[in-house]
């Protein structure tokens, strides 16, 4: 288990306010899970470590997302729609190669 520590929240940028116990939003005849979206170093060890806290989250080589990955990087895309999804943001957020984890937008 990760030690607690308060500053990997302010990575997270997503509003839990708008989030249920299960990790959806909206309505409640239309819930839908929230997707949020972070970059890993294009390393296969650090991808490891990432699917394992999270899995959920997949890889989309080679597209820069909102968030803006480089070239070497690996875009990640992770769902709040699972057990303990606050703990695996934070889990997230706690790799020091993680800079910020963002809420994607589909278009």
């Amino acid at each position: 288990m990760v030690k607690e520590n308060p500053a990997a929240w302010k990575k997270i940028r997503l509003d839990f306010k708008n989030l249920d116990a299960e990790g959806l939003s909206g309505k409640q005849d239309g819930k839908v899970a929230v997707n949020y979206e972070f970059c890993i170093p294009d390393d296969p060890k650090k991808w490891k470590e990432v699917h394992r806290i999270d899995p959920s989250a997949t890889r989309q080589i080679g597209s820069r997302g909102r968030i803006g990955c480089t070239e070497h990087q690996w875009l990640v895309i992770g769902s709040t729609h699972q057990n303990n999804y606050q703990r695996i943001l934070f889990e997230l957020a706690s790799l020091p190669y993680v800079e910020r984890i963002e809420q994607t937008f589909w278009e």
